[in-house]
């Protein structure tokens, strides 16, 4: 519903603000007022947050470990965030067609993180096109409301989800 609601370009929101051609948040949802307005900026934080599932965990303040847990949308098909932190860069991407999904996880030098994969059951993803049993700097932790939840150190991820098995 956040989706729908911020992404109608018939009414004001978000998406009639960028089709008037804004570049910039407005003080009022039908584009009028200031150009640089923070009162709609929480949508940034739906962005990385919810979407792309970059999260801190308190456990290691300063992102020194932190959470990716995507919300994988089916009216979405792909979302790619990144964030600057004093390690190094955070990157969460996914993709999904329907039937198979990836999720494209940067954890930085010197940092962990706690990865959630959308999948019905652990024994259907993979990472990198190996088992997670056999990939470097993985460990299944368990599985969690529709993920399967994996620790993982520094390093490029890339877990694959195939066969219709993404929650």
């Amino acid at each position: 519903m956040f989706y729908e609601l911020h992404n109608q370009s018939d009414k004001p929101g978000y998406g009639y603000q960028l089709k008037q051609g804004k570049t910039s948040l407005a003080e009022f949802w039908d584009g009028h007022g200031s150009q640089c307005h923070f009162m709609n900026g929480h949508i940034n934080e739906w962005l990385y947050h919810d979407l792309a599932g970059i999260q801190d965990d308190p456990a290691g303040p300063g992102f020194r470990k932190f959470i990716i847990k995507p919300a994988i949308l089916d009216s979405l098909t792909w979302v790619k965030a990144s964030c600057d932190s004093a390690s190094g860069k955070i990157v969460s991407e996914w993709r999904y067609d329907g039937k198979n999904g990836t999720l494209h996880v940067v954890v930085p030098v010197n940092t962990t993180a706690t990865v959630y994969v959308p999948a019905k059951d652990a024994a259907s993803v993979t990472e990198s096109g190996t088992t997670i049993a056999q990939a470097a700097g993985v460990k299944f932790l368990r599985m969690e409301n529709g993920a399967a939840v994996y620790a993982v150190g520094s390093g490029t991820y890339q877990f694959q989800v195939l066969k219709g098995n993404v929650n």
